[in-house]
């Protein structure tokens, strides 16, 4: 007797399509073969943005400065203070292969946060763990901090290797990878507080002592040699109030892009329904505890100095975790992909303030990492801009926030110095630093206060300034240069730079 077999009902088919789809949105990235395999993907979509120069951001050429500093003279400045010496003394172990291996230290350092993110959300057991990883590989801000000379992504990644030490009970190194994050950047430190709350949660309370002396002895050690020099001075750091119009502007651009800000936003909404356990959960679970905490330092921490979006990028992997616990899979999944496209593809407006015109005159054009890469190549051109003036010899050019990147770029042609030893200045290599041309007795400099050019105008130097240094010295040192006789270098557009994320006409 045959028996005829019977056809799959729809309902079947269905609920087969849908097991396949969970099991891809849940698949384990951790895999060795799987994750070589995203590492290259990771790799590979960073490389073409490696070979035009260290960022967009005058920090990263600072650390340059500190880099090449440190291997002509023995001495070690920090790029600014309170310092980044971690970060610093790494880049400057392989500066002198450049941009491209200092970017690509970066790229690695930030491919590990990727594996003990990735490790964590596998740890956990999260829904859609899959999605998140994605998310962390590929999102805008942490994509074009990942490539660049700078202490962000180098800090992020050792934060999250000390929660995944945590999760493993390996509290020495715990302790010793939350020290490595703050001898990077000094407020990663925080990352303290809802760790030994972990510890105490989880009845590990024994442990918090050698977790904290960890965590506390390798950043004593690291900033040491800064304390040494700079006494007291060395917790200085850039400290001026920003308008909430800017703040806006921050967040709704540079951060996850317009797109991405409205998708995760729709999210939330859409999600509130289980959203709403949070509060229970902040008390029950001793995870979502941490990404709770995590998520409040790096927001206050933002809000205190909100100067750029990249001060926000230690609440992103918690951001995601909590995506993952309480996002839909189809809104988790909608929201992480937009994010994503708005690196290519977003809305843009032309200012640096949110006003009527942000709304009115938007329009669809480059994302946060198209607009990155133009940034550093038309910073790159004003460089070269002003590499060709005819500068008089016997000269004094004020260049601005430019000037990190002009010293860097031309130091084989100009030789690089202090003005002067001041141990209150946040960057003794670029504001109070030097770039002479010996053989023409010209000297580029960031800006001067007013002692310094009375003092050369005094000598017979002729001086120059570009825009951006007028303005900048009229606001911090409270005389415009044009008034006394410095003569503006106008080359019709300023280094269109942004801080943090790159940015044009965004």
């Amino acid at each position: 007797m045959t028996i005829a077999a019977v056809p799959p009902t729809t309902a079947t088919v269905t609920t087969d399509r849908e097991s396949g789809v969970v099991r891809a949105l849940n698949f384990d990235f951790t895999q060795p073969i799987v994750f070589v395999a995203l590492a290259i993907v990771y790799i590979a979509s960073r490389a073409p943005f490696l070979t035009i120069g260290y960022g967009t951001d005058p920090d990263a050429w600072r650390v340059a400065l500190t880099g090449y500093w440190l291997w002509d003279h023995q001495e070690f400045y920090p790029s600014r203070l309170p310092g980044y010496p971690i970060h610093e003394l790494g880049s400057a172990l392989v500066i002198k292969g450049g941009w491209i291996a200092t970017n690509s230290l970066t790229v690695l350092i930030s491919l590990a946060g990727l594996w003990f993110f990735a490790k964590i959300a596998a740890r956990l057991e999260l829904p859609n763990k899959a999605v998140v990883v994605i998310a962390y590989a590929f999102t805008p801000l942490l994509w074009i901090n990942s490539m660049t000379t700078m202490d962000y992504m180098w800090s992020l990644s050792f934060v999250l290797g000390a929660y995944y030490f945590l999760l493993r009970e390996d509290t020495g190194w715990a302790g010793l990878f939350l020290g490595l994050a703050a001898g990077c950047r000094l407020p990663a430190l925080a990352m303290m507080i809802p760790f030994v709350v972990f510890l105490y949660r989880d009845d590990r309370r024994d442990e918090i002592r050698d977790f904290v002396t960890w965590a506390v002895f390798v950043p004593v050690v690291a900033y040491t040699p800064i304390a040494w020099k700079y006494g007291f001075y060395f917790l200085n750091f850039y400290d001026s109030e920003v308008g909430y119009l800017n703040v806006l502007r921050l967040l709704g651009k540079d951060t996850l892009g317009l797109f991405g800000s409205m998708a995760v936003v729709l999210g939330i909404i859409v999600s509130l329904p289980k959203l709403v356990k949070l509060p229970s959960d902040f008390m029950r679970d001793k995870n979502v505890t941490v990404w709770i905490l995590a998520i409040a330092i790096g927001v206050f921490a933002f809000l205190r100095l909100p100067h750029e979006a990249a001060y926000l990028l230690p609440v992103y992997p918690f951001g995601f975790f909590v995506m993952a616990k309480y996002f839909q899979r189809w809104v988790l999944t909608g929201a992480v992909a937009i994010v994503i496209l708005a690196g290519f593809v977003d809305l843009t407006s032309p200012g640096d303030e949110i006003t009527m015109e942000t709304f009115t005159n938007a329009t669809i054009g480059e994302g946060l990492i198209l607009s990155n890469q133009e940034t550093q190549e038309l910073q790159r051109d004003f460089v070269a801009d002003l590499w060709a003036q005819e500068i008089p010899n016997r000269s004094v050019v004020s260049l601005g926030f430019i000037y990190p990147q002009f010293a860097v770029r031309h130091r084989d042609d100009l030789e690089i110095g202090i003005l002067e030893v001041d141990r209150s200045s946040i960057s003794q290599l670029s504001d109070k630093g030097k770039a002479t041309d010996l053989d023409r007795d010209v000297t580029y400099v960031w800006l001067l206060e007013w002692d310094a050019f009375e003092e050369f105008r005094s000598q017979g130097y002729s001086m120059f300034h570009t825009l951006d240094a007028g303005r900048s010295t009229a606001g911090l040192y409270d005389y415009r240069p044009a008034l006394f006789g410095s003569t503006p270098l106008d080359l019709g557009r300023g280094p269109s730079g942004g801080s943090g994320a790159g940015r044009t006409d965004r």
